[in-house]
């Protein structure tokens, strides 16, 4: 994204600069908050459903709802998973990070997006810097 389109992908989300980062390796890096404000703003529901937990891996399922006031309900629109495991993540709180990857990626999908990811997802990848988008302004 150029800075013209970040701007505006800013004002549109109602994203501070703490919400999004700049990875060196080209894509775009949304953190919970922005993740959450973005969910919240576009009015998505999210479901998870347990696939796999156990002490060594975690797996959820995550579907995305959006209400269609034709139908009065709320309809699927995405299905997407989120996993953790003493492999690929740090911390041992494998069921929220799992949780939080899942929300992420199921909110990225619903909005149809590209070259964006959740920060969660690259944390323990091999490259981990991040840096903060300095070019855009509150």
């Amino acid at each position: 994204m150029d800075k013209i389109t970040l701007s505006k992908f800013y004002k549109m989300h109602n994203l501070k600069r703490d919400d999004v980062y700049r990875d060196k390796r080209g894509f775009i890096i949304i953190t919970k908050s922005g993740i959450e404000k973005i969910q919240n703003q576009n009015n998505i529901k999210v479901t998870f459903e347990p696939i796999v937990c156990t002490l060594d891996n975690v797996v959820f399922k995550a579907t995305s709802l959006r209400f269609d006031s034709n139908l009065d309900e709320f309809i699927p629109i995405i299905e997407t998973f989120g996993s953790a495991s003493v492999n690929n993540c740090k911390q041992h709180f494998l069921v929220e990070i799992a949780e939080k990857r899942a929300l992420a990626r199921c909110i990225i999908k619903t909005m149809k997006w590209t070259n964006i990811k959740g920060e969660d997802e690259v944390q323990n990848q091999p490259n981990k810097s991040l840096n903060k988008l300095n070019e855009i302004q509150d």
